[in-house]
């Protein structure tokens, strides 16, 4: 089997034809090819990282290490600390991407004076990020002469971050290479600062991982798995495809969050895109002739690796080869753009709801829905761009669906466990009545990653948002806000963005008992 094309070739050699014909375009992915070179560029930093990793433990402060990120920045993190948990001796490992005054007060009650936290952001202008920096410096403040001692950042050259880290004295800030775009980061300081931290055998991953990048360079996809599935999924969405259920093992599940990020940004636009449906392993499917299939086993199951029509699979037999499973799919996803004919470096629609968002926040006004359907347990609020359809019920929503159509549910509630379990329930009982594709994403983590396609990608998706009042409050500090209004300002200004685009939007505002009312809102349809 041969690849004509010498698209391995062409990635490696940084031929930005690959994915469009106009200079200013190509000078901007040229940009954004850093990622390449990254497994190679962070070893050589790994003596100055685990050094500075053995002097900032060795006084025992740090019991936990708490990353404040959105998008990239975090989420390669969340799937190294659940794949490969904290060596013994180590701190624990969490992430903080979430505006949700509950997940806010998980790490508030933990011992801040034992907590280092990492501020990971390309610019730190991010406002979630930013919003949650100044929180916890604020807290840490409270109880420290010297907060900057307990946080690190990693940044690019020259962005405001740095300057401001610099200014309040932080214990550290690891410049990164600037040709990395967050989605592409994992395996650069952003992924790799956590881990060392907490213990991960850094160099055996990244010993794996370098390995692996040297059979990228083959143009035979019968020699190089990560052509093969780039091919795979570019094919799979040209024959009308778009949709790809995610089946994970459960000992590697986390990595479907981060899987469904890269490729939903990096593909969901120009009325294009691959849509991740992440489900677990095993999962019947419920879609129709626009579904294909990745399936990832563990390999103490001794899954052989084969590829269908319409489905590929293989086995991952190692934890730490996770750092080879990053670049896999960052090489795929190249790939897969070009049959699309897409930048996947780019995320021309992230801006829309950022910008919605800030009017919101701004000027102080909620928005409300009219037309409700009022049971004990909830209040539906639907918001179209055609106002007679405002006061449809929930039955009529869902009978306008069409094949190659999706739901997606968009939850505003805190990433916890009874939740992602009620939604995943909920998910799958909406996609076996209705005979398509759903999905769940988390506002505002959903808005960093398939947000981009929702709002780019093919106008087949029919979205449901859940927000209800937050359990607790708090405020931001120099913002005239708190993380309530700032997640239901959020909220607002997706539902809008997609309502102006003429997408079905469905708003449910959940009372009372929230797991209760979204098995009601289950039940009522």
């Amino acid at each position: 089997m041969s690849d004509k094309l010498q698209l391995a070739s062409r990635l490696w050699q940084r031929d930005a034809s690959l994915w469009s014909v106009h200079e200013p375009e190509k000078v901007a992915i040229l940009n954004r090819l850093g990622w390449l070179d990254a497994p190679g560029w962070i070893c050589q930093q790994l003596g100055a990282l685990k050094d500075w990793v053995a002097d900032t433990l060795a006084s025992g402060q740090f019991q936990q290490i708490v990353v404040l990120g959105m998008g990239g920045s975090s989420l390669a993190p969340e799937v190294l600390c659940n794949v490969v948990p904290s060596a013994p001796g180590f701190p624990s490992l969490s992430i903080l991407d979430s505006t949700a005054p509950e997940m806010v007060r998980n790490v508030l009650e933990a011992d801040l004076k034992h907590t280092l936290f990492i501020v990971a952001s390309k610019s730190g202008t991010t406002l979630e990020t930013a919003d949650l920096y100044r929180f916890f410096f604020h807290k840490v403040g409270q109880i420290s002469a010297s907060p900057g001692d307990q946080f690190v950042a990693i940044t690019d050259q020259d962005s405001w971050l740095q300057g401001h880290a610099e200014e309040m004295g932080f214990r550290h800030t690891f410049i990164n290479p600037s040709d990395i775009g967050g989605r592409y980061s994992a395996l650069s300081y952003f992924g790799m600062v956590p881990a060392a931290l907490c213990g991960l055998d850094v160099t055996r991953l990244l010993d794996q991982a370098n390995a692996y990048t040297k059979t990228t360079q083959d143009n035979l996809p019968d020699q190089n798995d990560a052509l093969a599935l780039g091919i795979f999924l570019g094919q799979q969405a040209l024959m009308g495809r778009d949709k790809m259920q995610l089946e994970i093992a459960d000992r590697f599940s986390a990595l479907g969050i981060w899987i469904e990020q890269l490729v939903a940004e990096s593909t969901g636009k120009l009325g294009k895109g691959i849509l991740p449906v992440c489900a677990s392993e095993g999962a019947p499917s419920h879609g129709g002739d626009d579904v294909f299939y990745v399936r990832i086993s563990d390999g103490e199951r001794g899954q052989s690796e084969h590829t269908t029509d319409r489905e590929i699979n293989w086995s991952i037999t190692d934890p730490l080869s996770i750092g080879a499973e990053f670049f896999k799919w960052e090489f795929a996803t190249a790939i897969a753009a070009h049959y699309l004919g897409i930048n996947p470096f780019d995320e021309p629609n992230v801006a829309e709801a950022k910008n919605s968002t800030n009017r919101f926040i701004k000027s102080g006004e909620i928005l409300e829905t009219s037309g409700s359907v009022d049971t004990p347990q909830f209040e539906l609020h639907q918001m179209a761009a055609d106002e007679s359809a405002m006061g449809q019920t929930a039955s009529a929503f869902f009978a306008a669906l069409q094949p190659g159509n999706y739901i997606s549910l968009l939850a505003y509630l805190p990433i916890e466990h009874p939740f992602i379990s009620a939604l995943e329930n909920l998910r799958q009982r909406l996609s076996e009545r209705y005979g398509v594709a759903c999905t769940v994403g988390f506002g505002p983590r959903y808005l960093h990653s398939t947000g981009q396609l929702h709002k780019g990608g093919a106008s087949t998706g029919c979205f449901v948002q859940f927000i209800s009042e937050s359990v607790g409050d708090y405020d931001v500090p120099e913002s005239g806000y708190s993380f309530s209004q700032l997640l239901r300002a959020q909220a607002d200004g997706d539902i809008s963005v997609l309502a102006s685009k003429g997408l079905p939007v469905m708003r449910v505002r959940l009372k009372g008992d929230r797991l209760a009312s979204i098995a009601g809102f289950a039940d009522a349809i």
